[in-house]
């Protein structure tokens, strides 16, 4: 830490929507509210027990006539660690991605991870619902891991999840600014 003062880390995350139409079956998400969310720290307290941003999306799950997956990871220059947008120093260890801790919930938990998890690169994704394996079992609607044709409309409780999102950084990390994208995968499970 610099003396005289508190260093600042400002981290910035984009987010980005994929939508999937197959002939006469639909598969696709919404995001609701901000792409992008800051975080700032300023305070030894943020730098010891982080910052949360609950609620900070919501996505709403549309599957019509198909059973699907939904996974999530970060989309960096460098895998594994945050784009480096303003340097203000050279020294600290350049902060990595899953320093940024996601919790997908809904009212009726289907997410098949429960509580914060941290994030990882896109090229080894975690799950949300499903797996990178062909043909999952169909699961309905209220069970964990709900992956059969449905939408946020009729059945809010099992095809709308709301994101939090927290960073929680130490004191090693190279100040500056920095940003990742994360990026939300939905697919039909063949």
């Amino acid at each position: 830490m610099p003396r005289g003062g508190i260093k600042r880390i400002f981290l910035f995350a984009g987010f980005l929507t994929c939508h999937i139409f197959i002939f006469s079956q639909s598969l696709s998400f919404e995001l609701k509210e901000s792409p992008d969310v800051d975080f700032v720290f300023n305070t030894v307290q943020k730098y010891q027990t982080g910052v949360l941003v609950p609620n900070a999306m919501t996505l709403r799950i549309i599957a019509d006539g198909v059973n699907w997956n939904l996974y999530v990871g970060a989309q960096t220059d460098a895998p594994g660690l945050w784009n480096e947008i303003v340097p203000y120093s050279p020294f600290g260890d350049h902060p990595p991605v899953d320093i940024l801790e996601l919790n997908f919930r809904n009212t009726a938990n289907t997410s098949q991870v429960h509580g914060f998890f941290p994030l990882s690169d896109i090229n080894s994704p975690t799950y949300i619902i499903g797996s990178e394996n062909p043909g999952d079992p169909s699961i309905d609607c209220p069970e964990q891991g709900t992956n059969t044709p449905g939408d946020y409309l009729s059945q809010p409780q099992c095809y709308r999840f709301n994101v939090d999102l927290r960073v929680v950084p130490g004191f090693n990390l190279k100040p500056g600014l920095y940003n990742l994208v994360i990026t939300y995968v939905i697919v039909e499970d063949l």
